[in-house]
């Protein structure tokens, strides 16, 4: 059996999400009981809310369908202080290709400033973030979907349903190690149907 690839743990208390790990949340269909279900502090900066154009699941405009989050607070959005918005000038303004958007940039300088967890899915982002710190964690939507607090409360049909509609909705990035374990978990037919996930042991496009 494929073992569970999340790195999501109970020091991981409070979350910044980059737009395209709350485009992928949308994209599940069913973003409020995944924050539920994860039961963590979950803050995305005021600038990588202004990307967050439109939900891929319900079409809906992206501030409706993140304000329907945000006034229960199960997401929070949050502004840079002045500490943060040094680390982010850096960030966007370092010399190509060590550059930054503003989404990703404002993440990873609000999770700095305050100690928490960024998720973020860009290979380009995760690699600056780790150069700058090493010892930082850094994780993935993957990490979320598949953590514990997720796949106890839902049964194997409904956790595969979740992820498949991520990855078909909002192309969700998968991480090459946590593909195998995706697959299992979505079935072949589905598998098969998702560009994102490659060609991952005979679940690949035919």
């Amino acid at each position: 059996m494929i073992s569970n690839p999340s790195r999501l743990n109970s020091d991981h208390d409070v979350l910044v999400i980059d737009a395209s790990v709350a485009i992928n949340v949308l994209g599940t269909g069913r973003p409020a009981d995944l924050l539920r279900m994860l039961n963590r502090k979950v803050l995305i900066d005021e600038l990588a809310l202004e990307e967050v154009t439109s939900d891929p699941f319900s079409k809906l405009p992206g501030r409706e369908a993140m304000e329907a989050l945000i006034r229960p607070g199960l997401i929070s959005s949050v502004r840079l202080s002045a500490l943060a918005f040094e680390v982010f000038l850096e960030l966007t303004g370092a010399t190509p290709p060590d550059d930054l958007g503003d989404g990703e940039a404002a993440t990873i300088a609000q999770s700095f400033d305050i100690g928490a967890v960024p998720v973020i899915d860009e290979r380009k982002a995760t690699r600056i973030s780790l150069s700058l710190r090493p010892k930082h964690p850094i994780l993935h939507t993957i990490d979320i979907l598949a953590c514990s607090a997720v796949t106890t409360a839902l049964t194997r049909q409904e956790l595969g349903d979740l992820i498949h509609a991520a990855l078909s909705h909002a192309r969700m990035r998968v991480p090459i190690p946590c593909r195998d374990w995706v697959c299992a978990v979505i079935g072949p037919e589905r598998a098969r149907s998702c560009p994102s996930l490659g060609s991952v042991k005979g679940f690949g496009p035919r």
